[in-house]
């Protein structure tokens, strides 16, 4: 593959990725799938399952495909930086597959969730509702946290992306975990605050990342530069 096919194909991961998170989050609050209340019933779930079977799945595929994509454009951002060996390399690494653990989970309990209520397992489907509503509390608990501190720090000593991308991945890190923490005694719409903020920050990433130009490695100054960067880690 060529450097400048590799570097499109990239920056459309970020985009391309970040599109199909926000029609997902578009599709499901348009619809009233999004925002349903903690109290719902047995039959309300039931029927909500049933009745949007087909959107239930669509969901799954769009939130498990967007979030794979956007984990490719973050590995390929710590590869192009030359950090894959250093700590903040591999913790972003490590919050990449925590955080499509986490998705692949909810699409578990989102495809149970309206297969059961179409078998007649009226029980089952609440209870992978249930467990399906938790993202909204893991995701800025562990994932997104690990993965935006860590790519930040990636990102300020690098010249991928221009260095603000790094302070605003940072500053994003802080505000999931600190939001994390007030949604579990609070309520946890308040991660939709920090999730826009991250569909902001990939779209402008994956943007900025295609319109800058493509350099050639330089083998020799990525060594020195990632052995300087490690003394100071």
């Amino acid at each position: 593959m060529s450097p400048r096919l590799s570097h499109l194909l990239v920056a459309l991961c970020g985009i391309v990725g970040t599109v199909l998170l926000g029609t997902y989050f578009g599709v499901g609050f348009s619809v009233g799938l999004a925002n349903l209340p903690p109290t719902i019933t047995q039959s309300q779930v039931v029927n909500l399952a049933t009745q949007y079977q087909n959107l239930w799945y669509l969901g799954t595929w769009l939130q498990a495909t967007g979030s794979m994509l956007s984990v490719i454009f973050f590995l390929a951002l710590v590869q192009r930086a030359g950090a894959a060996a250093r700590l903040s390399g591999m913790l972003t690494l490590l919050g990449s597959a925590v955080l499509l653990a986490v998705v692949l989970l909810e699409g578990l309990f989102t495809i149970d969730l309206a297969q059961a209520a179409v078998n007649g397992h009226l029980a089952t489907s609440l209870t992978s509702y249930d467990l399906m509503t938790m993202f909204i509390h893991i995701y800025p608990l562990a994932p997104a946290p690990l993965i935006f501190l860590a790519l930040g720090t990636v990102l300020v000593g690098s010249p991928v992306l221009p260095r603000s991308f790094g302070y605003l991945a940072l500053a994003l890190g802080g505000l999931f975990e600190i939001v994390g923490l007030v949604g579990l005694f609070t309520t946890p719409i308040l991660t939709l605050i920090p999730l826009a903020l991250q569909s902001l920050w990939l779209l402008a990433a994956g943007i900025a990342f295609l319109v800058r130009p493509e350099k050639a490695p330089d083998p020799a100054a990525a060594r020195a530069r990632e052995g300087a960067i490690a003394q100071h880690e």
